[in-house]
């Protein structure tokens, strides 16, 4: 980081027309908090959810604050598989990008950024990623800063995630997980970058969790940026 700040990315997941209740929950509940977030986008949810066939949900999700970014094609397949980047050819994965980039087009959307599902992708997708004109990608415990032919990787912490198992009543077991996490985190004195994901199959308890945290955040100083407003920093 360039500057001895403490700045926090706060990022709605796997946003799509299945999950609309849950994501414009999150989205009204920071919106309250008054803080900026971002709104990892999915266009085409299980191969079953192009977003152009649901305009009511492109015209809600385009009227939030969040900061629009591209999580992956489909998330996951027809059969619940994950559209996983980390194994991709340089073919299959320039083909799924492109796709989502084209269905993003189409609704009016553009975004620089991308989230691969489950913060995984490997080099054959990050050099499609730099050729298609992506600036940002955010994993697991790095950002990726897209440079013309290059790139360069920045080690962050561990991004604060309640949806390991897909399902909210298994995933019940992250609740105490995050909040130890957290505060190992805010107990260090370095300026740090904290992330939260929030997911629709988050544990049923967690938001309030979540709320509290970034409220503590906002206590501290922390700043709250979108991933436009990251790049620069980073």
């Amino acid at each position: 980081m360039s500057k001895p700040h403490k700045l926090a990315v706060i990022t709605i997941h796997d946003a799509c027309p299945a999950f609309s209740t849950q994501i414009f929950r999150f989205g009204n509940e920071l919106e309250k908090l008054h803080v900026k977030y971002n709104t990892a986008l999915v266009p085409f949810f299980n191969e079953k959810q192009d977003l152009p066939r649901f305009p009511r949900f492109v015209d809600r999700i385009k009227s939030t604050k969040g900061e629009i970014v591209l999580h992956g094609l489909y998330h996951e397949n027809r059969r619940g598989f994950c559209d996983d980047f980390h194994t991709r050819t340089k073919a299959a994965a320039e083909e799924e990008i492109r796709a989502g980039l084209e269905i993003l087009q189409e609704i009016g959307i553009k975004s620089n950024v991308f989230i691969p599902p489950c913060w995984k992708l490997n080099l054959n997708s990050i050099v499609v990623l730099e050729k298609l004109g992506f600036r940002l990608v955010e994993i697991m415990e790095k950002y990726i800063l897209l440079y013309s032919r290059t790139f360069k990787k920045i080690p962050v912490p561990k991004v604060l995630n309640w949806d390991s198992y897909g399902d909210p009543e298994k995933n019940i077991v992250t609740i105490n997980r995050n909040r130890i996490r957290f505060g190992l985190l805010t107990r260090e004195n370095n300026p740090r970058l904290i992330r939260f994901a929030l997911h629709p199959r988050d544990p049923y308890r967690a938001l309030e969790d979540q709320k509290e945290m970034i409220l503590r955040l906002k206590d501290k100083g922390y700043e709250m940026l979108k991933y436009s407003e990251l790049i620069p920093r980073l």
